[in-house]
C-alpha cells in the first residue's frame, strides 16, 4: 500500500518509513513537503493518524485512524516507540515518531512482519481528490530534421512534451545517432524552456545512417520515455564527364579515356563508375573502375575497331544516375598497310568470311600442335583422303601471328609435315617480326574439294593470295601428278602477287607476272622474303616459273 500525507493548509506532512535489517517497519516520521512534491513508499500496511490543526510553533499530533477493530493502530508520541512482541506472536504496530526524534533499532529478526490488512487505512481529514504523489507524468519524444542532402551537418530538433503536449523543461537527454551497423553516442543534451533540444548530425550517404535516438532516462515527476526520427535524403544530380585525347588509336594501342563525377553543384562524387562500348555489335558493358577521392578515374582500352564509349554512374541512395556523351574512336592499322602499285588488281575470290581472327598476343607466338579432332574432320575429304602420303600422325598444325596487308595483325595458321613444323613456325615468326606482310594465311581446306586437282580447291586458294602448304592434291595443270604439297613439306606464299606458269597458263592472274613489289612480290633470289626464308632452309625452288611456290 502508499502511504498518504495529511494536508496542513498548502503543505501536507508525510510519514517517513524506517526499517529494520529484515525490511520491517521499525518506525514511521512525519516531514512537511510542499504540497505536491512529496514522494511517496511502498511498505508494509502502517495505519497513519490524520492530524488536527494547530498552532504553528506546535508539532501536530496524529489522531487515531479510523481502522477496523482487528487491525493494529499507530499512536502519535513524542519519543519513537518499539515494537514488542505479544504472546501470542503478533507484533504492535509500529508508531510514528516525532521528525526530531531518532530512528527505534530495529527489532529482532526473529520477529515477524505485521500481516497486510485487507483495505488500506483511510485518513479521512485527507483530500479526497488528491493523487499520489509517487505518480509521474507521461511523457513523448519526437525527432525531426529538415531534409538535407548528404555531407551537410543538420540540426536535429528534438521535442520532449507531457501527456498533455506541454513542454518538459530543463530535463537532460541521451542522443544516438546510427552509423557502422551500430548505435553511437552523440554528446549529451538538456532540454530548454520549450522542452527542445538539438543534435548536430552529417549526412551520410547510406539513408540508414541518418537516424537519430534520444532516450529521457525520467525522474521523479516524468516518466521515461524513447523516440527516434529520421532526416529525409534529399538526391542531387550526378554529372558525368568522358574526357579523350584524339579520335583514333592504332590497333592494339592504348587508348585512354579520362572520366570524372560532380554533383550539379560540383561537389566529388565517389563510388563506381560503368564503363559501356559499343563496337558496332550492341552495346555492353567494358567494365567498371573505381573514383578516386578527387572523384576521377582513367581506363586504357583497347579497341579493335571503331567503337562508341561512355561512362554511367549508377543511382544510389543519394544521387540520381547520370551519363556522360559518348566518344567515338576509330581503329589505325597495327602498322602501315601494303601501298600496292596503281591499277594492282584484287583478289578475285572474297574471303571476307574466311578472315582469321585477330591477334590477341603481342609478338609472333609461334606454336606446334598435333592436329585437334575438329580440325582434322574438316581436312578429311577435302585436303586429305585415304591413300595420301602421309597421314595425321604425320602432320602438324603451325599457328603464327602475321600482318595483313591491311596493316592489322591476325593469327594465321597452316599444316605442315612435322619434320619441319618447328623451321616452319620459325620461318614466319621471323617475317612477323620483320613486319613482311602477308594478305592471308588459313587452311585450305576452307576452300572446299576441287575434282578438278584431286583435293582442296588451290585454284580458289590461289585467287584468294592465301598462304598455305599441305595439300594432298594433284599438281595444276597436270591431272594424275602428285603435287609435292600433298608430303607437307611445300609451302605457298602470297601466291596471287607471285603467280604460277602453269601448264595451262598463268594463275592465278597475269598483271603480276612482270612486276615485282619490295614487300609482296620476289623476282629473285636477292628478295627480303627469299633471303629471309633461306636462313630456315626453306628453298624457292623454282624460281620464276612457281613464284610463290617454297620447299623446306
Amino acid at each position: 500500500m502508499r502511504i498518504s500525507g495529511v494536508r496542513f493548509g498548502s503543505r501536507r506532512i508525510v510519514p517517513t518509513v524506517a526499517r529494520g535489517a529484515t525490511g520491517a517497519v521499525v518506525g514511521v516520521s512525519l516531514a512537511a513537503f510542499v504540497l505536491g512534491s512529496a514522494p511517496t513508499y511502498a511498505a508494509p500496511p502502517v495505519a497513519v493518524a490524520t492530524a488536527a490543526p494547530a498552532a504553528p510553533a506546535a508539532e501536530p499530533a496524529a489522531e487515531p485512524a479510523d481502522e477496523p477493530a482487528d487491525e493494529p493502530s499507530t499512536e502519535p508520541t513524542d519519543e519513537p516507540s518499539t515494537p514488542t512482541s505479544e504472546p501470542t506472536g503478533e507484533p504492535s504496530a509500529p508508531t510514528s515518531p516525532s521528525p526530531s526524534s531518532p530512528t527505534t533499532p530495529p527489532p529482532s529478526p526473529s520477529t515477524p512482519p505485521s500481516t497486510p490488512p485487507s483495505t488500506p487505512p483511510t485518513t479521512p481529514d485527507a483530500d479526497p481528490e488528491a493523487e499520489p504523489t509517487a505518480d509521474t507524468i507521461a511523457t513523448s519524444i519526437a525527432v525531426a530534421g529538415p531534409a538535407s542532402y548528404r555531407g551537410e551537418f543538420v540540426d536535429v530538433r528534438i521535442a520532449v512534451t507531457d501527456a498533455n503536449g506541454q513542454p518538459v523543461a530543463g530535463v537532460p537527454l541521451t542522443a544516438q545517432r546510427y552509423g557502422y551497423r551500430t548505435w553511437m553516442p552523440l554528446p549529451d543534451l538538456v532540454t530548454g524552456s520549450d522542452g527542445t533540444a538539438y543534435a548536430t548530425i552529417q549526412m551520410s550517404k547510406w539513408r540508414i545512417d541518418n537516424r537519430v535516438r534520444v532516450q529521457f532516462a525520467g525522474n521523479a515527476t516524468y516518466g521515461a520515455s524513447t523516440g527516434e526520427g529520421a532526416v529525409t535524403m534529399k538526391m542531387r544530380e550526378a554529372v558525368v564527364h568522358l574526357e579523350v585525347k584524339g579520335s583514333s588509336v592504332r590497333d592494339e594501342h592504348p587508348y585512354r579515356l579520362w572520366m570524372a563525377v560532380t554533383d550539379e553543384v560540383g561537389n566529388v562524387v565517389t563510388g563506381k563508375l560503368e564503363v559501356q562500348v559499343d563496337d558496332g555489335s550492341g552495346t555492353k558493358i567494358l567494365t567498371r573502375v573505381s573514383l578516386d577521392a578527387q572523384g576521377k578515374a582513367r581506363l586504357d582500352v583497347y579497341p579493335r575497331k571503331g567503337s562508341k564509349y561512355r561512362a554511367i554512374f549508377r543511382t544510389e541512395e543519394w544521387i540520381y544516375q547520370g551519363t556522360s556523351p559518348s566518344r567515338y574512336v576509330s581503329v589505325l592499322p597495327y602498322t602501315n598497310p601494303v601501298a600496292l602499285p596503281a591499277g594492282a588488281p584484287k583478289p578475285s575470290v572474297d574471303t571476307r568470311a574466311l578472315t582469321p581472327a585477330r591477334a590477341t598476343v603481342a609478338g609472333a607466338f609461334p606454336q606446334v600442335l598435333t592436329i585437334p579432332n575438329n580440325i582434322w574432320n574438316h581436312m578429311v575429304g577435302r585436303s586429305w583422303r585415304s591413300g595420301c602420303p602421309v597421314g595425321r600422325a604425320d602432320l602438324r598444325l603451325v599457328r603464327v601471328n602475321y600482318i595483313g596487308f591491311d596493316g592489322f595483325r591476325y593469327r594465321g595458321e597452316m599444316v605442315v609435315h612435322k619434320s619441319v613444323a618447328t623451321r616452319t613456325a620459325n620461318a614466319f615468326a621471323a617475317m612477323h617480326n620483320s613486319g613482311i606482310p602477308i594478305r592471308l594465311m588459313i587452311r585450305v581446306d576452307w576452300f572446299g574439294y576441287s575434282s578438278t586437282v584431286r583435293g582442296a580447291d588451290d585454284y580458289r586458294s590461289m585467287a584468294a593470295d592465301n598462304t598455305s602448304a599441305f595439300n594432298c592434291r594433284d599438281v595444276v595443270g597436270k591431272p594424275g601428278r602428285r603435287s609435292p604439297h600433298s608430303y607437307g613439306r611445300s609451302i605457298d606464299i602470297n601466291p596471287w602477287e607471285n603467280p604460277y606458269h602453269s601448264a595451262r597458263g598463268v594463275v592465278p592472274n597475269t598483271w603480276w607476272v612482270s612486276r615485282s613489289h619490295p614487300q609482296v612480290a620476289w623476282r629473285s633470289s636477292g628478295h627480303t622474303v627469299v633471303k629471309l626464308l633461306a636462313r630456315y632452309g626453306i628453298r624457292w625452288t623454282y624460281g620464276l616459273s612457281d613464284k610463290h611456290h617454297f620447299d623446306a
